[in-house]
């Protein structure tokens, strides 16, 4: 199978959510596992970290979904860097899959309980630390009776008595209730927020939403063995992001429990238009270990040339409909068998189909002096934006944030940032809306 013609390497989802450092950390000696109950995973090149696949029906455990939903989590999750398709939040853990739909479009109750209760059973033999749950729906249709859901629900809290952390998806119904199982208070309840922590408008909200997570719209390879460039959306992909991350974390640090963990993403959290939305680098402060093995990472992100090509959530080009469409790309909330298959929402479109987008932002030259940024831009198209975001790290603070946001219409641009400048995020938009936006690219500044 020949190679995607390009990777995406910095993805907008790890810009966004601050983990541009801690996707690069090395793998421990033993590596952490999340379990994955979805639609089951195909080996591809961006699937090489799937360890192990299981069904609840005792088949081989591949994808019977017709849009590879559970592929597309395992490769949002973990995909590794090897010049095809994406490279997951988290390429340092494992995932072993488990499929608990048997027609690739809806769940039962029963199979996704029997599929929690495998994640449980396998827990040991694959160093398996959390359980993502990529899907959701209304509790009283899930279950067959109350005694069903209150079975479901003490499984839930078994495998927390394990160790396990269970994450699950908030849902994309667009209204102010949470999915099942993610509103059982003892799962970690992920909401799809934009780039800029804004809620995506096909979210679903409330109290019981944990953390928000990007999620319109997520770079990934195309689940379907190409590797194609393209973007997803929806809290399923929000979802298995931050349970890679979780994963991450309790591999990097053995003594990081399931509350410790979950705490460390809240407290790490910022404030945003949707809620607490997730800050990766913010929660590795939690120990330590994790502060040194951030620092690694950094020290280890891969650059090929000064610039490196990617989009980043605030500036990526939209789908069209930030919403889930009606058809089979919604491949995995658990609904009745009448209903259209629901995920928490997968809507992907092929980044490389966009028409009248805007070229790639060149950079003939950037500098740093005395506090004051320097960009030049070469080939910039007439009557267009730059947009260019500023990361840095401020006095005290040990991780970078947004210091500054620039918009110009010029080839050239000096402003005054303080911290210590760790990388920009530059990107094109047409004002009229004529043109799509740019990729956007990303230029790492070491520090």
């Amino acid at each position: 199978m020949a190679p995607a013609s390009a990777e995406e390497v910095f993805t907008s989802q790890a810009a966004a959510s601050n983990a541009t450092d801690s996707t690069w950390i090395p793998a421990p000696t033993r590596r952490a596992a999340v379990c994955i109950v979805d639609t089951g995973t195909d080996s591809t090149p961006d699937t090489t970290n799937v360890i192990a696949r299981f069904a609840v029906d005792g088949s081989d455990g591949s994808d019977v979904s017709p849009v590879k939903h559970g592929t597309l989590m395992a490769t949002i999750a973990s995909a590794p860097k090897n010049d095809f398709g994406m490279v997951g939040a988290a390429p340092s853990i494992d995932v072993v899959s488990v499929r608990a739909s048997r027609d690739g479009r809806t769940f039962t109750g029963l199979d996704v309980h029997a599929a929690v209760q495998l994640c449980i059973t396998k827990r040991s033999a694959y160093n398996i630390k959390v359980v993502s749950l990529s899907l959701g729906g209304d509790g009283s249709t899930i279950a067959a009776s109350i005694a069903q859901r209150t079975e479901f629900q003490d499984t839930i809290d078994n495998a927390r008595l394990y160790g396990l952390n269970v994450v699950a998806a908030a849902g994309n119904s667009e209204r102010g209730v949470v999915d099942w199982p993610a509103g059982y208070t003892p799962t970690f309840a992920v909401g799809a927020a934009t780039g800029t922590g804004a809620r995506c408008s096909f979210a679903s909200w409330g109290t019981a939403v944990d953390l928000w997570a990007p999620g319109c719209p997520l770079d990934v390879g195309r689940p379907d063995g190409t590797g194609v460039p393209a973007w997803a959306s929806g809290s399923s992909e929000a979802t298995a992001f931050v349970a890679a991350v979780l994963a991450q974390m309790r591999g990097l640090d053995s003594g990081l429990g399931v509350d410790a963990s979950e705490q460390a993403m809240r407290s790490g959290g910022r404030d945003a238009e949707a809620g607490l939305v997730i800050d990766v680098g913010a929660a590795f402060r939690a120990s330590t270990r994790l502060t040194v093995a951030l620092s690694t990472g950094h020290s280890a992100i891969p650059l090929s040339g000064p610039v490196v090509p990617s989009s980043t959530a605030s500036d990526s080009q939209p789908t069209g409909n930030d919403s889930p469409s009606n058809e089979a790309n919604r491949a995995g909330d658990v609904t009745p068998p009448s209903s259209q298959p629901a995920s928490a929402g997968l809507s992907v479109t092929q980044a490389n189909h966009v028409p009248d987008q805007l070229p790639r932002p060149v950079v003939r030259s950037v500098a740093v002096r005395q506090g004051w940024l320097s960009l030049r831009l070469v080939h910039r198209p007439a009557n267009v934006d730059a947009r260019v975001d500023v990361y840095a790290r401020q006095r005290g603070k040990a991780f970078p944030r947004i210091a500054k946001r620039a918009r110009f219409r010029a080839d050239n641009l000096r402003i005054r940032v303080s911290g210590s400048i760790s990388q920009l995020s530059i990107g094109y938009r047409d004002p009229s809306g004529v043109r799509a936006r740019s990729v956007v690219i990303v230029v790492h500044l070491r520090t």
